[in-house]
């Protein structure tokens, strides 16, 4: 188990790389979440409930104490991580180098199993998901 994994992630998308002997990325895998790419009008079904005034009869609308859109990011970084312990757990990886967004990459250590998170050799703190292979590895470290 000595192959390294790079992933570039965003709130929408996760592309996972193997590097080669030669030190170029080969693209492995790539998960989709459209859903964080909505707006959160879009992620909610109905509109939201209304409560009376306690001191009169006038009626308001509740808000929601969770912002729909945060609760996809949530989701996708979870199953991000998810997918991260599991490869290793198979031995599919014994480094890893994460590029992300700042705040992305904030919820995948927050997911992120302590044992994924010590196979971690660098992270970036830049969203680099629509660049080619190539590029990409400008951006690392390695």
């Amino acid at each position: 188990m000595s192959s390294t994994w790079v992933m570039v992630a965003n709130s929408s998308i996760a592309r996972f790389f193997e590097v080669e002997k030669s030190g170029s990325l080969k693209e492995i895998d790539t998960f989709v979440h459209p859903e964080s790419r909505l707006h959160a009008r879009d992620l909610v079904s109905d509109r939201p409930g209304r409560s009376f005034e306690s001191a009169s009869f006038a009626r308001s609308a509740l808000e929601s104490r969770t912002n729909p859109k945060d609760v996809e990011e949530d989701k996708f970084a979870r199953q991000i991580s998810e997918h991260l312990h599991m490869a290793h757990q198979d031995g599919k990886f014994s480094r890893l180098y994460i590029a992300a967004g700042p705040r992305f990459l904030g919820l995948l250590r927050q997911f992120m199993t302590p044992t994924t998170a010590q196979l971690l050799t660098a992270e970036i703190d830049k969203d680099i998901t629509h660049m080619p292979p190539l590029d990409i590895r400008k951006h690392l470290p390695y």
